[in-house]
This record gives C-alpha cells, structure tokens and sequence, in this order.
C-alpha cells in the first residue's frame, strides 16, 4: 500500500506540475497579447492629452496629434497676449527670450529684427507698457484668436498714453505645446472681417476647408506670389 501511495502521490504532483506550467504558459500568452494590443493602439492611434496653459484654465482642452481644440488656442493666446502686453526695461529681455521661442521658425525670422528695435527704443526712453484684456474672439474657419482690450504706455514725467488695442494669434501644436503661427498687432478693436488670408503654402496649418469658410463668409483670399 505504501508504494500505492507514493505512485499516487507522485501522480498528482505530475499532474499538478503540468496544471501549473498550462496555466503559466496561458497567463504570459494573455499579458504577450495585451503588450502587442497596446503597442498597436500607440502606434496608429495617438492618444489625446491635456495641456495647461499659462492662463487660468476655466475650460476643458483637449490636444491630439497636431489639433487643439479652441480652448486650448485662447487659453494660450491669452497667455502670450499679457506676456506681450506688458513690458518694461525690466523685463523685456524675457518677454522677447519666450515670445521667439513660441514662434514658428518663419515667424521668429520675420520678427527678430523688430524685437530688438523695441527692446532699444524701450531701454533708452524708459517705456512701460501695460496691457488690460477685455475680451477674447475665436474663428475657427480663419483659425485666428482675437484679444483686445486697453493698451497703457507710460514714459517718465509723461501723462499716460492709454488706446485700446487688439493681438491676433494663430496657435500651432508641436509635440503638445503651443507655437505661434502667426502674430499681429494693431490699434482699435479687432478687424475680423475681409481678412486678406495668407496662402496655404505659407501658413501650412490653414487648411484648404479654412480657405473655404472664408470665402464663402465674403472674405477676400489673397494669393501671395
């Protein structure tokens, strides 16, 4: 009986052993499986992630691969709007080290120049700039932010010099962060009709549908040669 006994002992090991390693040998097919699963949905379907702009967040954005939804746009517009808007000896060198390098390599180009020429008449007239946001516009057709609002500039023993003034953005995504595409300024309040649009080919994030909505809201598409 005893050699019974150690035959059926030793059979139920066997048994269990092989039970164990089927059941090992399933967990790594599942987890294999899975791993490959997910490696695919990373690979063809970029997940959607929230970005923080600079200014307070009281939307929910949303940014996927190049698109940003409008919230994102305006929220990072605003941001750059008050960097913008408020400048001084103290800290112009700042404003000027973050504005280019939010900039599309096109757009740091067509404004370096500019920069420094404000940086110089700001630094030897002792200019302060302060910049009040009223509101905010967003067109999705043109793609454009609008924000305005009340433009102060103060030199030394001078009265205030207050205008209102409007910024226009156009907010780019690379790799989740914000770039200007596009930038203006100018007095009064925003112009957002009978825009002259750019062409595509040198703005490559206005798409041919946003040329579309353009014109057929009446605005006037200039192509540049």
């Amino acid at each position: 009986m005893g050699i019974l006994n150690n035959a059926d002992d030793i059979k139920r090991s066997l048994v269990d052993a092989v039970t164990t390693r089927n059941v090992i040998i399933l967990s790594n097919l599942l987890l294999s499986t899975g791993v490959m699963i997910f490696a695919f949905k990373f690979a063809f379907f970029e997940p959607a992630v929230a970005v923080l702009p600079n200014a307070p967040v009281t939307e929910v954005i949303e940014v996927r691969g190049t698109w940003a939804n409008a919230s994102f746009k305006k929220g990072h517009a605003i941001a750059f709007a008050e960097l913008i808007g408020n400048i001084s000896k103290n800290n112009i060198n700042f404003v000027k080290e973050r504005f280019l390098s939010a900039a599309t390599p096109n757009l740091r180009e067509q404004f370096q120049d500019e920069i420094d020429r404000q940086i110089a008449i700001i630094n030897a007239r002792k200019l302060k700039q302060r910049f009040t946001i009223d509101d905010v516009y967003f067109d999705e057709y043109q793609d454009v932010v609008w924000i305005w609002g009340g433009r102060e500039i103060t030199l030394p023993g001078q009265t205030p010099m207050i205008k209102t003034w409007t910024y226009e953005f156009r907010i780019a995504v690379s790799s989740g962060m914000p770039k200007i595409s596009y930038f203006k300024q100018y007095p009064g309040k925003p112009n957002t009709r009978q825009r002259v649009v750019p062409a595509a080919d040198t703005i490559p994030d206005l798409t041919e549908e946003m040329r579309e909505g353009l014109k057929e809201s009446g605005s006037e598409v200039k192509e540049i040669q």
